[in-house]
């Protein structure tokens, strides 16, 4: 029996003279805090360049066809895009979670819309329509996650 007893390394919080004691654990109330990752910040400083100069080539363009109206319409609900993801990859409360939460089903219309308009445009012009599709798809399905994401996680920042 005395062959079988191996002295094993205490854990971690476990005093070296009793083994057999519990740790002990300090538990707290404090909600946990989120903290940014840098892939946000990243994704944040790559997609705004791309959106300025997206949105001035559609409003100096007058070739597109789209009315003024849903241009201001569309810089102003990508204005509030970048709003989010600022936030979210600043750790920034910016309005509250409401209203993030009917902003969702907004910014999804819009780019429902704006999605069928570019596949109505290529389709007319013969361009490659599956590549820009392709392509373009992700990036409404991220710009979907980031607004669903900040929405969430605005109850732990500090």
């Amino acid at each position: 029996m005395a062959d079988s007893f191996k002295f094993q390394r205490p854990i971690k919080g476990q005093s070296v003279q009793n083994p057999y004691q519990a740790p002990e654990s300090e538990l707290d109330n404090r909600p946990p805090v989120y903290s940014p990752s840098v892939g946000w910040k990243i994704v944040f400083f790559i997609l705004l360049p791309l959106e300025l100069y997206s949105q001035y080539t559609v409003l100096t363009d007058g070739s597109t066809g789209i009315p003024f109206w849903w241009l201001v319409i569309s810089l102003v609900v990508s204005s509030l895009f970048y709003v989010v993801l600022f936030g979210l990859a600043f750790a920034k409360r910016i309005g509250f979670e409401q209203l993030w939460v009917f902003f969702i089903p907004v910014i999804v219309l819009i780019d429902i819309f704006e999605f069928s308009l570019l596949a109505i445009n290529l389709n007319k012009l013969g361009a490659g329509v599956a590549l820009v599709m392709a392509s373009t798809a992700p990036i409404i399905l991220l710009r979907w996650y980031v607004v669903y994401k900040y929405q969430k996680v605005m109850k732990y920042f500090a």
